[in-house]
Formats: structure tokens, sequence, C-alpha cells
């Protein structure tokens, strides 16, 4: 059974939404962070993919709360972005996964896609890009988790 988080979407509209990322490069690291909690989110870093595999087997656990959206490079020590997104995939979870890649072809976007990726971003890009990315696919959540009596009881 798949399942978009651990939460309802009710109860993640009223918290400030989380996100995972995962950067080896620590200057760019720094730049999604930064400009990620400008944005008001709540940004759980990790510096390579077993960082973040080990985040996530923290959420499957039930010890550290679900991220609302997943953002990871591509290239990384120990674990690619590619299979962070496998794992999380296998698990069930349909958290929307962005990817970033300085290495992006046409073939990579596909097979991206193919494993669930909710957007690919070449690198580099600004942070309008980034900031677009994580809001839609935060987003996205909602359409697919809201039940036609939940939107009601969304708070305004």
């Amino acid at each position: 059974m798949e399942t978009t988080s651990l939460e309802s979407p009710i109860a993640t509209l009223r918290r400030q939404p989380r996100v995972f990322l995962a950067e080896d490069d620590p200057e760019m690291r720094a730049f999604a962070y930064w400009t990620l909690r400008e944005e008001g989110y709540d940004v759980v870093e990790a510096a390579d993919g077993p960082q973040m595999l080990a985040r996530m087997h923290a959420v499957f656990a039930g010890s550290i709360a679900s991220p609302d959206v997943i953002v990871t490079d591509l290239r990384m020590p120990g674990c690619s972005g590619l299979g962070v997104l496998a794992v999380i995939r296998r698990a069930g979870l349909k958290t929307p996964v962005i990817l970033m890649t300085a290495f992006g072809d046409k073939a990579l976007h596909t097979r991206a896609r193919e494993l669930g990726a909710t957007r690919v971003l070449d690198k580099p890009f600004d942070a309008d890009h980034l900031r677009e990315a994580v809001s839609d696919a935060h987003w996205s959540l909602f359409a697919e988790g809201f039940t036609s009596h939940e939107i009601d009881e969304v708070p305004t």
C-alpha cells in the first residue's frame, strides 16, 4: 500500500512544511538550505546518500517525522539520489522527490521520472527555480491527499 506520508493532510497543513535535503557539496547545500528556510520550510540536512538513508530509516521506524518533500543531489558518495529515490518508493511512500544534477541529460530525466521523481533540476539553477519546484511538489501532496470533506476543514 502506498502512502504519501505518515500524517494526514490536515495535520501537515498545521505545521511548518518539512524538507529533507541531501547534497554533498557544502556550498550548494548551504544555498539550498537557506533558500528553503527563507521560504518557511523546516529543512533537515544530509551531507550524502547514506546520511539521507539513515534519516529515512528513522522515519520508517517512527523516531522522526516524515518529510513533505525530499530534495537530493543525484551524484553523492555512498548512495546516489536515484538510490535514495528507490528506497523511498520501495517503502511505499509517495513523498515528492526532487533530484538535482550537474549531469542531466534527456536519458537521466526519463529514468528519474520512471523511478518516480517529481522533478529534476539541472545545475546551476537559481533560488526561484528551487523555491518553485519545492512549492509545487509540496502542494501536489494535497491534490492527492485530501478527501472532499477535508478540503472544507483546511485552516485559513
